[in-house]
């Protein structure tokens, strides 16, 4: 297949600077300008792709289906972050991570994702039918 030569244990790193397009809306010109939830996850996320992208054949890539984070702290704008993930579970094209985020000065998230190996042009029926669907409808 395309990802059999994901090792046990890979490991992957995403690091950021805080800026406004991850701070939430409401929080915006605030005092309280932190880092979202929903970017964590983003990173969280890139972290897990970026452990397994480089051991996945061209045909292959990978999608998220889980995601549980907790967001324990705040960071504010400016300040870089850097997520860790870490293969801690695998069975057959389902990859789960454990990764916890950092920014300068303490812990400020941490979860588990869920990843699977895809073939990049796979054929997707139900998605097929879901876009057709809304085309029926303009």
């Amino acid at each position: 297949m395309g990802f059999e030569d994901i090792p046990d244990g890979a490991e992957g790193v995403k690091a950021v600077v805080v800026a406004d397009e991850h701070v939430p809306p409401h929080l915006r010109g605030t005092n309280a300008e932190v880092v979202s939830t929903p970017s964590l996850v983003l990173f969280m996320e890139m972290a897990c792709f970026g452990a397994m992208e480089p051991h996945l054949k061209p045909d292959f890539t990978s999608v998220g289906t889980v995601v549980h984070l907790k967001h324990l702290a705040g960071t504010p704008k400016g300040m870089r972050l850097e997520a860790r993930a870490k293969l801690v579970e695998r069975d057959r094209r389902r990859f789960v991570f454990d990764v916890e985020i950092f920014d300068e000065v303490e812990k400020v998230a941490e979860g588990r994702h869920e990843r699977f190996a895809v073939p990049r042009e796979r054929k997707n029926e139900k998605l097929a039918e879901k876009i057709a669907k809304v085309q029926g409808r303009a």
